[in-house]
């Protein structure tokens, strides 16, 4: 039951029409059926007859219908983040939303978690309300309805893009939860000028494509990523598809355009999800902001004082690798040496644009790939040999969802790994919020004095426990400097 204080601040948010409480909390109305945002532009509804939800699915889950002003079914990424409760529940959402109750049960997912499938369902049910099958069927209707306003894909293709196992499956579930089919909906639909391949993935605030993409150019890979017209493209592997995708930037929708090419429209939940995450579309930075802005050190890092965005890697294990590549080295030599590990496994993608030629191999591939002449160091070839290992063992695990600590524990652990591969690679492999690699020699150089002594790692590290629990954006910052 919502305390009387709580819902007196979600009152005051609703009639003011406030969009910083969107995500936060959603409202219904009993007299007409539907759910909106706080910020919606509709007619007030009278408070005798608004229902304050903490979340999208409690609307769903009690019939309500999304709102065709405010969609508020349509930024289910950013709303999500703020569903409270434990960092179990969290981390099964993360794998919910890429996909994973697609191809696997409930049970496994509990496992992937090491709690009991019995535990899993309370966790989900005291933090969300419902249990974790129905926020997956909920996901996967709601992704439905995202593909279908804002790309020209058929139907069919619909379905089986958002993990349905037959169109009869989908139109059934769609109707019963959001009072319409599929066909109704899409006529909903608005110009935006997309191809029957291509997803929008909308964002909050300002976004800097271009200063991304100026991050990114002087690290691409040769062969398997480029930068062209404007437009980022790379090839890809999932678990169940291949191919390759590009992104651009729609800013006059405050959306990245996501252009998949692949014969397995299965793989599109996951890659639409991977790719939020390689180019932080789902971060919240009022808090970082405040914090980190409040340092004058970092604000010189800021572009109108706004916190860069991080990011992150699309292939964990290709950065991984990369990141071992980089021990000790400048950027430019890293990236050429990357390059050369591709080209060395020659694992072909097929038909690519021009300048696409390889998949990045995967730890499989790199096991069975001779690395002696790219011009690495034996040491080097063992400590990839070893991580390649650890990662083909399960001994490191390369999933997003773990914490820092379980991740540094276990990559540490590996021999010729050290604090800055283990930082480095959670900060810009798997999109950790709050690593920093303290002996990179960009953040010593931001943090040393104009006429002073350099300081220690240990100093540095000291001095950044201020910046917890958003270092990797104060590592961001300090690079900016430099």
């Amino acid at each position: 039951m919502m305390e009387d204080k709580q819902r007196e601040i979600y009152s005051k948010a609703r009639i003011r029409k406030d969009k910083n409480f969107d995500g936060r909390f959603f409202f219904a109305v009993k007299t007409t059926g539907i759910f909106c945002r706080p910020s919606c532009p509709s007619p007030l509804a009278k408070e005798e007859n608004v229902i304050y939800l903490n979340n999208m699915f409690e609307g769903l889950e009690h019939g309500f219908r999304p709102c065709h002003r405010c969609r508020p079914d349509l930024n289910i990424e950013y709303h999500n983040s703020y569903i409270s409760g434990s960092e179990t529940v969290e981390r099964a959402l993360k794998l919910i939303y890429e996909g994973y109750l697609n191809y696997h049960s409930i049970e496994e997912l509990a496992a992937s978690l090491y709690i009991s499938e019995r535990q899993l369902r309370k966790l989900f049910v005291d933090s969300i309300g419902l249990p974790p099958v129905k926020v997956g069927r909920y996901h996967k209707a709601v992704f439905a309805r995202k593909l279908i306003l804002s790309s020209a894909q058929s139907i069919t293709d619909t379905a089986f893009a958002s993990g349905f196992r037959s169109t009869r499956q989908f139109n059934s579930t769609y109707r019963e939860v959001f009072g319409e089919s599929p066909s109704e909906t899409r006529r909903q639909r608005t110009n935006l000028s997309t191809g029957k391949t291509s997803m929008m993935l909308r964002y909050r605030g300002a976004l800097d494509f271009n200063l991304t993409l100026a991050f990114m150019k002087p690290r691409l890979i040769k062969g398997v990523e480029l930068i062209r017209d404007g437009s980022y493209i790379r090839t890809f592997r999932t678990e169940h598809s291949s191919g390759w995708f590009s992104v651009c930037d729609r800013p006059e929708l405050s959306a990245l355009e996501l252009s998949v090419h692949s014969d397995d429209v299965r793989c599109y939940m996951e890659l639409y999800y991977r790719v939020r995450r390689m180019f932080d579309l789902d971060t919240d930075f009022t808090a970082i902001k405040t914090q980190l802005g409040a340092d004058p050190l970092l604000r010189r890092g800021m572009t109108d004082g706004r916190v860069p965005r991080l990011p992150a890697a699309f292939d964990p294990f290709e950065f991984v690798i990369r990141a071992i590549l980089g021990q000790q080295i400048t950027v430019k030599a890293a990236t050429t040496l990357a390059g050369r590990v591709a080209e060395t496994a020659g694992v072909e993608c097929g038909e690519a644009p021009e300048g696409l030629h390889y998949f990045f191999p995967a730890a499989d591939e790199l096991a069975a790939t001779d690395i002696t002449d790219i011009g690495i160091t034996t040491t080097r070839q063992q400590t990839i040999r070893n991580a390649t290992d650890a990662v083909k063992s399960g001994a490191v695990s390369l999933s997003s969802v773990q914490s820092m600590e379980e991740f540094t524990r276990d990559f540490i652990s590996v021999k010729g790994i050290g604090a800055w591969t283990v930082n480095y690679t959670a900060m810009r492999g798997l999109g950790m919020k709050d690593a920093f690699p303290a002996a990179d020699l960009g953040i010593i150089k931001a943090m040393t004095p104009t006429e002073g002594k350099k300081p220690s790692v240990k100093h540095i590290e000291a001095a950044a426990e201020k910046w917890r629990p958003y270092r990797s954006y104060a590592a961001l910052c300090l690079w900016r400097i430099t």
